[in-house]
């Protein structure tokens, strides 16, 4: 459709940042059945996180408090207390492993729409077994430096941002290593707009969340079917 054409005054002839929702939305809804389910893994740790979190407002009432005992020599925690606890750790460890292995595979499903092949659940954990362990190390690596960027400056932190935003589809793409992925990340988003279109829609549907009531899942929505913009984006970059 016409409006989804690139815009002429835009660097490279890209396509505007609102342009790619409907592109997107396409390719999103056309394999529903892969996405539905690992996005659904994020649906179900949001629910345990709101189940566990304190009832009482103020917030100094939280879920454990229940599990302790009081002793002549202060408060002590239950044997129970202590499994929870225990679990607690163990389901923290379980949700940055799957949650990890769930973002790994929605972004190497993207990238598959985006190059025009259908993604299969066997292929996306193919790309988890073989670029599981630097797709996790390129995470935590690009959000320590905008993490710093932000504490230092703020505009640091923005401007990485935008540089590194495409790296784990250049990574998932060009099977490189964690430097080379952000290098070449760098190296294709010079265009002011090519990223921080994108961004800026992403936040402005995050914040639709704030509605009482249906705010969240609207929200959830707009960003599920608006997520394989980055991946069109960087096709469109890229070549």
């Amino acid at each position: 459709m016409a409006k989804n054409r690139p815009r002429r005054g835009s660097p490279l002839h890209l396509t505007s940042a609102f342009g790619l929702f409907n592109p997107s939305k396409d390719l999103i809804l056309k394999h529903i059945w892969i996405f539905g389910p690992l996005y659904g893994v994020f649906i179900f740790f949001s629910l345990h996180s709101w189940m566990w979190t304190p009832s009482n407002p103020s917030g100094d009432n939280q879920w454990w408090d229940n599990f302790f005992v009081t002793t002549p020599a202060g408060p002590s925690l239950t044997f129970f207390g202590y499994s929870v606890v225990g679990f607690s750790l163990l389901w923290l460890l379980i949700t940055a492993v799957i949650g990890t292995i769930a973002q790994i595979m929605i972004q190497a499903a993207q990238l598959e729409e985006a190059q025009g092949r259908t993604p299969a659940f066997e292929k996306l954990w193919a790309s988890v077994k073989e670029l599981g362990f630097r797709m996790f190390g390129l995470y935590i690596v690009v959000s320590l430096v905008i993490l710093v960027g932000l504490i230092l400056l703020i505009i640091p932190g923005l401007f990485m941002i935008k540089r590194y935003f495409l790296s784990p589809y250049v990574m998932l793409d060009k099977k490189v290593g964690i430097r080379e992925a952000m290098d070449k990340s760098a190296a294709i988003s010079k265009p002011f707009s090519a990223i921080w279109g994108i961004v800026l829609v992403m936040i402005l549907y995050s914040l639709i969340a704030i509605i009482p009531l249906i705010g969240w899942l609207v929200s959830f929505i707009l960003l599920m079917l608006y997520s394989a913009a980055p991946a069109l984006r960087y096709q469109e970059l890229k070549s």
